[in-house]
């Protein structure tokens, strides 16, 4: 079922079975309407004319992330009606010119142009406020747009990856993919893994000491990503991963981890305790928490050495208050505590590299659905993903 939609208008419009995507004038996309209803998909017109700095791109694939998930079981609250999704890659099919629109120019450039394949930044900001520029986090900028997360009268409404097509604003950040890199393998690296590289970069890591020992706390996709970064970009030659998820720590064991299944209970707590202390008696250098769950914090800075650094990336929800953990234990064993959302643009140039440089190395499909789903599968695409099996579910974003 599609329905027409033209911006900047009332969303009235008469749904029509069967209508293909008409080539160059409509796209195609899923909306979210709220919670229990499954995605519509309807037709939205292309913008005639692009403003200086956009871009709009044909979505190749997209993959659901967790926060997507959230948001359709009602975890997470955003505007709607949307279009979801933020992971994905596609191909520029215009280059915005329009001199006259007000806008200024995309920075410096950025040498992209109509046919190459790309990832974007999952969020679009101004460059000139404090944050952008002082503070040197774009991700917090005061007029923040973030794609996927934005309703659907906003714009031209192509504002999500589940669609043909999304406009990427002049302030999103745009980086052509390699040749030999699969658009399925570089869907995930806008969210998860650009915000491992933010997480883990090396001038926040301990200045002194080895650097070669870590904890990861979750082998969800940024869990596994965060063993692959410590293994393979900061040379650690031991990374434990700690995961309730059987299946999951095997995943994490093909990226380079030490599994430990977590079960429950003090005593299994102690016997990993002193499991990693038989590698590392003064503790390890570096913890990572990538659960969401609250409860894992103490033990992360029990395992943590003196001088430790421990981020925190998982927990972006309410139910996170730290009460087990104590300003004394934080003071006495002079511990950083870094506390990381999302990533600033040269993070997913990072992560783009990552990918490309060790993509011999690593089984990046591994975590990935072994198949895709088209936009027309979009709910049955969600209903894989909630079941959890792949740390992500691909979805075909071309409309036949």
């Amino acid at each position: 079922m599609l329905r027409l939609f033209q911006p900047a208008m009332s969303l009235v419009g008469r749904r029509m079975p069967g209508v293909e995507c008409r080539a160059k004038t409509t796209a195609v996309a899923a909306v979210f309407h709220g919670v229990g209803q499954p995605f519509e998909l309807r037709e939205i017109a292309l913008p005639d004319q692009l403003n200086e700095g956009e871009l709009l791109v044909r979505m190749d694939v997209a993959t659901i992330c967790g926060s997507d998930l959230h948001t359709v079981s009602g975890k997470r609250q955003e505007p709607m009606p949307l279009v979801l999704g933020h992971e994905g890659v596609g191909v520029v099919e215009r280059v915005g010119s329009n001199i006259f629109s007000g806008s200024r120019p995309r920075h410096k450039g950025w040498g992209i142009r109509e046919g190459d394949r790309v990832s974007f930044t999952v969020a679009d900001s101004c460059g000139t406020c404090l944050e952008c520029t002082l503070h040197k986090l774009p991700q917090k900028c005061v007029s923040l747009m973030k794609y996927g997360h934005t309703r659907i009268d906003d714009h031209t409404g192509l504002n999500g990856t589940y669609a043909t097509h999304i406009l990427v604003r002049r302030g999103t950040h745009v980086v052509k993919l390699p040749e030999g890199l699969s658009s399925r393998v570089c869907a995930p690296a806008n969210c998860a893994l650009a915000t491992v590289a933010n997480c883990l970069d090396m001038g926040r890591l301990p200045r002194y000491g080895s650097n070669r020992s870590a904890v990861v706390q979750g082998a969800g996709l940024l869990g596994i990503y965060a063993v692959a970064w410590l293994k393979k970009k900061v040379g650690m030659s031991n990374v434990f991963c700690l995961d309730v998820h059987e299946e999951r720590l095997k995943t994490a064991e093909q990226f380079g981890a030490i599994p430990l299944l977590v079960t429950g209970g003090e005593e299994e707590r102690r016997e990993r305790s002193r499991y990693i202390r038989s590698f590392f008696p003064r503790g390890v250098d570096v913890a990572v928490e990538m659960t969401g769950a609250k409860q894992v914090i103490s033990e992360g800075v029990e395992l943590l050495r003196n001088g430790g650094h421990y981020a925190f990336a998982g927990m972006v929800h309410p139910d996170s208050q730290l009460s087990s953990l104590t300003g004394e234990t934080i003071i006495r064993k002079c511990l950083t505590i870094r506390g990381v959302h999302n990533y600033t643009p040269w993070n997913l140039e990072d992560a783009v590299h990552f990918l490309n440089e060790f993509r011999h190395e690593l089984p990046l499909d591994a975590v990935l659905s072994p198949s895709k789903y088209t936009l027309k599968d979009i709910n049955a695409a969600f209903e894989e993903a909630h079941a959890g099996q792949h740390c992500r579910v691909v979805v075909d974003c071309q409309y036949e």
